[in-house]
């Protein structure tokens, strides 16, 4: 069996395939990573050393399970890695699982609605097919964190504290903003739907903060924005450690990259199908509207940013799978 780790990282917008790359990346120093994504965003990344198994986002549910069936009964790897949903984004894990030669499955169990849980009898089909649950920094108080087989790790972020580009480099050459100058950085890294908020919240922001640079994050570039706003780079980490105050979504990876980095979030808790933002966002500043954002972010410029120094929970998991 070859050296191979392949990760299941389907799921819309960066999340599942950032975490996937949090991982990938360290995994990859020894042995070959590959990752199943159907993010719209993975054609624009760095790979970081690992193979990515595009299925593209518009393929449909029917399309896009064939495929994920064909790589996970046709490739060689000797773990398999299921990022947040046990039985697959479209329920096809149920059906592909049982058929697998037995090597170590391991779920990533990132928070997830309970009401998902209960329904699809998640507890006995997580005991049932996998030999270990990740939890990745998102706490003890889970729906399936009182299996026996659960470990625990810090959160997963996709730079250590050390390899983080200098912040006035970063500000220069990527912000391409003054470096003395304060710097709100909005992080639209939600759905395409949450795009047009962002948009009207940088151009408020700009607005209501001239004596500060403004900068919009950004896969593509939105209508209505001035390209000189808009910044797009990954991993958008490097960009939120130069930032002194953030404003985006409660996603896991916007939630913890601003916490470990010690730069105020100041974050909209999105509705989503699965993932619990409200929840998450209790660990940031949290806001409703446009206006109650621009009030939180006047209260937030004074703030004094340290330099980041944190544990990167990724490298605990490489050696725990």
């Amino acid at each position: 069996m070859t050296n191979t780790w392949l990760i299941y990282a389907l799921g819309g917008g960066w999340g599942h395939l950032n975490r996937a790359l949090s991982l990938g990346r360290i995994a990859a120093k020894e042995r070959k990573v590959r990752i199943i994504t159907n993010s719209p965003y993975a054609l624009q990344i760095n790979n970081e050393g690992c193979t990515v198994h595009w299925i593209p986002d518009k393929a449909g549910v029917s399309a896009t399970c064939q495929q994920v069936r064909e790589i996970i009964l046709k490739t060689r790897y000797d773990r398999l890695i299921i990022d947040t949903f046990p039985r697959g984004l479209g329920g096809e894990l149920a059906d592909i699982l049982p058929q697998l030669q037995p090597i170590p499955r391991i779920l990533i169990h990132r928070d997830i609605n309970p009401e998902y849980v209960t329904a699809k009898n998640l507890q006995y089909f997580v005991a049932e097919h996998y030999d270990t649950v990740i939890v990745p920094g998102d706490g003890e108080d889970l729906p399936l964190a009182n299996l026996p087989n659960v470990r625990h790790t810090a959160p997963w972020l996709i730079r250590n504290a050390g390899e983080l580009p200098d912040k006035i480099s970063v500000r220069s050459h990527i912000l391409k903003v003054d470096p003395d100058i304060k710097t709100i950085l909005v992080c639209a890294a939600g759905k395409a739907s949450e795009l047009s908020l962002f948009t009207q919240l940088t151009l408020h922001l700009q607005q209501n903060f001239p004596e500060c640079a403004v900068r919009i994050l950004a896969a593509n570039c939105p209508a209505d924005i001035p390209d000189a706003l808009w910044i797009s780079h990954h991993p958008g980490m490097e960009c939120l450690a130069a930032a002194d105050v953030v404003v985006g979504g409660g996603g896991y990876n916007t939630v913890y990259e601003c916490a470990a980095l010690g730069v105020p979030l100041v974050a909209f808790a999105f509705e989503r199908l699965y993932d619990r933002q409200a929840k998450r966002a209790k660990k940031a500043y949290t806001v409703n509207n446009i206006e109650e954002a621009i009030i939180t972010v006047r209260k937030l410029l004074d703030h004094n940013l340290s330099v980041p120094s944190y544990i990167n929970g990724a490298t605990n998991a490489v050696h725990l799978i």
